[in-house]
């Protein structure tokens, strides 16, 4: 019974674009117990200092654009040098690192994970190089008020409370040129990614960032990525809103990041789903993206997604909308997000069964094993379940098919019926299913050849 569910847990997962998230966080790393752990810490590194690598690439185009305002043909020349030079060095590296792992067999765990390191290691010093070249002598807001610089603290967890106190505050203490990361809508239909641009002083928007408090501030957490970087997290306007601030010590603290990993209205259509109030639309479209970025599991923020993508699905789901209540559903029991309360669980399952045989099938799981993913004793509701799985394969589900063969062959419902369970396997193999198929085909192997198929349902 346990792996059935599960396989179905997978599956109305995968209708929501979502997969299980494998990545580390980089706090993780530190103790490292086993060679998957060192493969997947290695990549987990190579990504974040390629991130690293292109703040450091967009804010020197900001400071450049900034600096060379007066004398705009010697800027673009200068920022002409500095992307082909980086286009050149990118060749470098990538020729460089596999290199580096040439007496190491291609494709092995050694393999991957050296190319990894060194990638990691050359971004490090190429982002290095790169904030040295047209330094910001002052942050912008110096610049307009003829204010100096002077620093509040050398250490960060002092230094946030009195950059975060004002917008005067914040101007002062924020580099002249600025990362700025947005969601944006892409070409796919409800995918978004993150497009990464600069800006200088005068186009934001103070104040940036609320208030922060002396102690700890519920809500905002203090990341360290080395000594002369850290990111403050700020999730106070909950997971579909979160905020992070790129901070550089240049010798005093100064923001040069700002990523919102918001997704903004002006992103979103004004009807996706017919049924769908306004908002509840705009719930649907952004539990789809947030959803999306998490399930490529290459953001620091896979978890707080994937808690996104439930809020916002749970939210178009009160419009009873068959789909967006499946994925809020197998989101819950995916193990990605927090699960949902049963009576909400079982609500959603219903809805989606309306019209959905994922939904039928997804019901049928829920009366046998209630709102457990581990779930391995028997069916706790029988007679239910069996009614839900006939009505999801009379709905055309190949899956439930063969799941329900595989309920006849064990008798897990009640009924032990060979000929039947052959006749569901069959019937789903004949549809092009690849388990209907390799289950035919094992009880052929088991001498079962004498059996023969009555009807499925």
């Amino acid at each position: 019974m346990k792996r059935f569910f599960l396989g179905v847990v997978g599956a109305l997962v995968c209708q929501a674009v979502l997969t299980v998230p494998t990545a580390l966080a980089q706090d993780e790393c530190g103790e490292i117990t086993a060679s998957q752990q060192i493969d997947k810490c290695s990549d987990v590194a190579k990504i974040a200092a390629d991130s690293l690598l292109n703040t450091s690439y967009h804010q020197l185009m900001a400071r450049l654009e900034a600096q060379y305002l007066a004398d705009p043909d010697a800027g673009a020349a200068y920022t002409a040098k500095v992307k082909e030079a980086q286009r050149v060095w990118i060749k470098l590296r990538d020729a460089n690192c596999p290199l580096e792992a040439f007496e190491i067999k291609p494709g092995t765990s050694a393999y991957l994970t050296t190319v990894n390191n060194c990638i990691a290691r050359m971004s490090h010093e190429r982002s290095a190089f790169l904030d040295k070249i047209a330094p910001d002598i002052l942050s912008w807001g110096a610049m307009r008020s003829g204010s100096d610089s002077s620093c509040p603290s050398k250490d960060f967890a002092q230094f946030l409370p009195a950059f975060s106190a004002n917008a005067e505050s914040q101007k002062r203490l924020t580099a002249l040129a600025v990362k700025i990361l947005v969601l944006k809508r892409t070409d796919d239909p409800g995918r978004f990614e993150p497009l990464i641009t600069a800006a200088v002083g005068p186009s934001l928007d103070f104040p940036l960032m609320a208030a922060t408090g002396e102690s700890k501030t519920e809500g905002v957490e203090i990341e360290r990525v080395d000594d002369n970087h850290v990111n403050v997290v700020d999730k106070r306007a909950g997971n579909s809103n979160i905020k992070i601030f790129n901070s550089s010590k240049k010798p005093c603290w100064a923001l040069v990041g700002i990523e919102d990993w918001s997704i903004s209205e002006k992103e979103l259509v004004a009807s996706s789903k017919p049924g769908m109030s306004r908002a509840e639309s705009f719930c649907y479209q952004r539990a789809e993206g947030l959803g999306g970025l998490g399930a490529l599991e290459q953001y620091r923020l896979t978890k707080e997604l994937h808690e996104a993508a439930l809020e916002n699905y749970v939210c178009a789901a009160e419009s009873g909308d068959p789909q967006a209540s499946l994925s809020a559903a197998g989101l819950s029991l995916s193990q990605m997000a927090p699960q949902l309360e049963t009576s909400k669980l079982e609500a959603l399952f219903k809805a989606a069964a309306t019209t959905l045989p994922g939904g039928a099938l997804g019901l049928s799981f829920f009366y046998c094993n209630g709102n457990s993913t581990d779930y391995d004793g028997p069916c706790q509701h029988p007679e239910q379940a069996e009614r839900e799985i006939i009505r999801a394969v009379s709905m055309g589900s190949t899956e439930a098919m063969n799941t329900l063969g595989s309920y006849f062959e064990s008798g897990d419902l009640g009924t032990k019926d060979m000929s039947r369970a052959l006749a569901c396997y069959q019937l789903s193999a004949d549809k092009g299913y690849p388990q209907g198929i390799n289950n035919v085909g094992r009880l052929g192997s088991q001498g079962a050849e004498s059996i023969k198929a009555s009807h499925c349902i």
